[in-house]
């Protein structure tokens, strides 16, 4: 058998040639016998034929002995090929696979039991090889690198929660002190700039929330009754800083269970930020709400540049995977993977695409129908006869205005209206005694 060299020549096996030299000599022996029984006398030529048997007997077991030697040692490179074959695959297996693997556990604190094993036996790669790898393996999947990872997560997710309650205090504070000088203000430039004030404190709420939620900590749900999908964009809407961008169309008649308001408000808040904040300030964002078989969706939609498909990939494994602290980057973006932390706590989901009306990304919230619910009718006491009878409207007395409301038509004539602004804690209403006086 020839066999092609690393020049590219063809190369004859080692055994063959040694099989064709053996077999030569055995047959110039015998030439040599049958020259000397014509050339040489009887006594002579039968000595001459013991010797020549005698040589090629013993030239053809060195030749079969060469032969064997020469086969177990192409036996023994092939086996050399195949271990080093199967060692690189092992390393790179190491490399790509099963060093990630335990990387990624020990960030996210989960056990080692399920890292993958090696791809080829100890037998295959070598008893010293295997043990070397699996000495690496254990390095890294240590106690101690367990412990220190889990440590350095602890003490990031603690300063983030320390962060974010100091935050939320603070901006609590601000919205309760600016809400007592808004009772207080008569002047309208300074009412609005007092407004502005407490706009930017709702961002700092929203912010500290987020990371909050990002520590695993869920703000309180404040919601005693359902809330219209309709109120929850546009109490999301308020929480943003381009809030006179957003358009919202539809979800009067779709009511959200009460302990998943505040979830939602907060997730769309997020959505609306994102797309503010990537598209033109001159444009709209529209948001659309409508009852779906399963349901109700909530569309958004921005007129920006939209997603490369690589950017788009990533935001989507924000929305979907439960992403560390400790891997947030220099800068972090937090909006999305809070809404997807709240889309997993409380069950509805979020999907974003490049199939914007507008050019844009189209966000899409899909809220099941185990989180809606129908609204709470009125309390009797609250409901006005849908037609009064002209006897009573005669006989009815005015109203005394409440302590610390004004009414414009008791004011004085022509004195011009100051804008007035309702509390998020809630204004005083009249009682059901003072409706019933009326």
């Amino acid at each position: 058998m020839s066999r092609q060299s690393r020049t590219g020549e063809p190369q004859r096996d080692p055994g063959a040639r040694a099989a064709v030299a053996g077999w030569t000599v055995s047959l110039l022996a015998a030439a040599g016998a049958g020259w000397a029984a014509v050339t040489v006398d009887a006594e002579w030529r039968q000595a001459l034929a013991g010797a020549c048997a005698a040589a090629v007997v013993l030239l053809t077991a060195l030749v079969l002995i060469l032969i064997r030697r020469l086969s177990a040692e192409r036996a023994h490179r092939a086996r050399e090929a195949e271990v080093a074959t199967a060692r690189g695959t092992e390393v790179a297996h190491l490399a790509a696979v099963r060093v990630p693997a335990i990387a990624e556990r020990l960030q996210t604190g989960r056990r080692l039991d399920g890292v993958p094993g090696p791809m080829a036996s100890p037998e295959e790669t070598g008893e010293e090889f295997a043990r070397a790898l699996d000495s690496v393996v254990v390095a890294l999947g240590s106690d101690t690198a367990v412990h220190r990872e889990r440590a350095l997560r602890d003490s990031v997710q603690a300063a983030f929660e320390s962060v974010a309650r100091t935050m939320h205090v603070m901006a609590t504070v601000q919205q309760q002190v600016l809400d007592e000088v808004e009772r207080s203000i008569e002047d309208p430039l300074l009412m609005a700039n007092v407004m502005k004030a407490d706009h930017a404190a709702s961002q700092m709420t929203r912010k500290a929330q987020t990371l909050l939620v990002m520590c695993g900590i869920w703000p309180a749900r404040r919601e005693t009754r359902p809330v219209s999908l309709y109120d929850c964009v546009r109490g999301a809407q308020s929480r943003i800083v381009e809030f006179g961008r957003i358009e919202v169309h539809g979800g009067q008649t779709l009511y959200a269970v009460p302990p998943a308001v505040e979830g939602l408000m907060h997730s769309i808040a997020e959505l609306l930020e994102n797309a503010t904040v990537f598209s033109p300030s001159s444009s709209p964002v529209v948001v659309s709400v409508r009852e779906v078989g399963a349901g109700a969706v909530i569309e958004i939609d921005d007129a920006g540049l939209g997603m490369p498909p690589d950017v788009l990939h990533q935001a989507l494994g924000q929305l979907r995977d439960d992403l560390d602290l400790t891997r947030l980057g220099a800068v972090p973006r937090l909006g999305l993977a809070c809404a997807g932390r709240w889309s997993r706590e409380l069950g509805f989901n979020v999907e974003l695409s490049g199939s914007s009306a507008y050019g844009g990304t189209r966000a899409v919230m899909f809220v099941p129908f185990r989180l809606l619910t129908d609204p709470l009718p009125r309390p009797a006491a609250h409901r006005r006869p849908a037609v009064e009878p002209a006897e009573q409207v005669e006989q009815v007395e005015p109203v005394v205005p409440l302590a610390g409301v004004r009414d414009d038509a008791s004011g004085p004539a022509g004195a011009p209206g100051l804008p007035q602004r309702r509390s998020r804690r809630g204004a005083a209403r009249p009682t059901t005694a003072a409706r019933h006086s009326a």
